[in-house]
């Protein structure tokens, strides 16, 4: 019997591999399905270690999908060149307040939070975006922040290291189905942002999102909301965090970011800004811009009810900047 030869094995193994890695890779790209980067505690600790080098004239953004998928970081770039941004909202999670208080509490920040919320969010009890602060605390060590970005450096460059394009939908569907998987319309890039292409969503599993959105937020209008006052006093776990940070120069703006007009029709009916966002604003004495008293920032489609095209978001943000110029304006009296 002719003894196996282990080198030719070891050798021919490494090779089959990579090519079947550019195979999956060529069909991949051939179907249209792109590089994304995976967001999850690790990259939302990353870019939130970097809060220790802000100073006092930069930028905290919070928040949930909205912000992810609204806001162009690079717009902010080009417009203050000499302040640094950083992305922390969290896509499905409800409230930022768990993020704001680890800020106020556990760090030295003193520049300037934007905060993205709605009216049901500001009272919310639900802590989910807690779990990514315990995470950095708790799990975040120097070796799994190198690791990390050694993954998102190839996740960056391989379209089969996306979650949505692996490897294992690829094979399935051409096994089952004799195609190559459809395209996700989504990706997400090292600072967090969210890149949604609605050019790449199949158009009758659009309809289906809007429609059933909508539908939520019908029934929600039809049902009791908590009056402005017991509303107000269920926020009340905000005024002492938005105090203690403006006591060492901080600054807080809330922002209520846009909607579809199907759905900022029923939306208005729940919590009408006048008797909800503005007595919270008021009451905390802090600015903020609400999408609806814009024409500028309201008039975008969104194709889900929620979120708005990737095409969109260098406009959105040039406006979105424009209506906080006031709010953002560097304080003599602030040092770094």
């Amino acid at each position: 019997m002719k003894p196996i030869n282990w080198l030719n094995i070891w050798l021919l193994t490494p090779a089959l591999l990579l090519v079947g890695i550019f195979i999956n890779e060529v069909l991949l790209r051939q179907a249209k399905h792109q590089a994304s980067i995976t967001s999850n505690a690790d990259l939302f600790c990353d870019v939130y270690s970097q809060i220790k080098q802000l100073g006092a004239y930069d930028i905290v953004l919070l928040g949930a999908s909205r912000m992810q998928t609204g806001l162009d970081l690079q717009v902010f770039q080009k417009k203050f060149p000499n302040r640094k941004s950083i992305l922390l909202a969290q896509s499905g999670r409800g409230t930022s307040y768990p993020v704001l208080e680890d800020i106020v509490n556990n760090s030295d920040f003193k520049g300037i939070v934007i905060i993205d919320e709605t009216e049901q969010t500001l009272i919310s009890q639900d802590y989910d975006q807690k779990g990514f602060i315990n995470h950095c605390h708790n799990n975040f060590s120097v070796n799994r922040q190198l690791n990390h970005r050694i993954s998102v450096w190839l996740e960056s460059k391989f379209v089969f290291l996306n979650p949505e394009s692996n490897s294992l939908r690829l094979w399935g569907n051409l096994v089952t189905k004799s195609q190559l998987p459809d395209p996700f319309y989504t990706k997400t890039i090292s600072t967090r942002e969210q890149l949604t292409d609605y050019a790449r969503a199949d158009n009758k599993f659009l309809q289906e999102i809007y429609d059933s959105r909508l539908k939520g937020v019908k029934n929600m209008a039809k049902q009791p909301f908590l009056t402005p006052e017991k509303w107000l006093q269920q926020t009340e776990h905000w005024q002492s965090l938005v105090d203690k940070f403006h006591s060492r120069g901080g600054r807080v703006i809330f922002v209520r970011m846009p909607i579809s007009q199907d759905r900022w029709k029923f939306e208005r009916q729940i919590a009408p800004r006048e008797l909800y966002w503005k007595p919270f604003v008021n009451k905390l004495n802090v600015p903020s811009v609400y999408f609806a008293d814009y024409p500028d920032l309201s008039n975008f489609n969104l194709p889900d009810t929620s979120h708005l095209d990737m095409r969109d978001k260098s406009a959105f943000t040039k406006a979105f900047l424009e209506k906080m110029s006031n709010h953002l304006k560097v304080n003599s009296s602030t040092t770094n």
